[in-house]
């Protein structure tokens, strides 16, 4: 069965947990903009490591994800999914930092 693939980025700190999806593999700088964008706050990056989760399943709810012509686009439900995670990004907010 051909499931449709979706790459991810996560974004971490001590209280939030953020991911970015895309329909096809995207890098982490372009993942930061779109989340700064979506937040309107600018990240300061501390790390950024390997992430190699990866799972094939139906989806639980609808998911937003954003298609290689920059629009964002909805997936339904039950929607059989290969997910394949790329990066791990451990984040600030700049107008936080000392």
């Amino acid at each position: 069965m051909e499931r449709f693939k979706i790459y991810y980025h996560v974004f971490e700190n001590e209280a939030l947990s953020y991911k970015v999806y895309y329909s096809y593999e995207e890098g982490v700088k372009k993942a930061t903009k779109h989340l700064e964008k979506s937040l309107d706050r600018e990240l300061h990056i501390y790390d950024i490591f390997p992430n190699f989760d990866y799972e094939n399943k139906p989806l639980e709810e609808p998911l937003s994800v954003i298609t290689k012509s920059q629009q964002e686009m909805f997936l339904p439900s039950g929607l059989e999914v290969e997910m394949r995670a790329c990066s791990l990004v451990l984040f600030g907010y700049k107008d936080e930092d000392s």
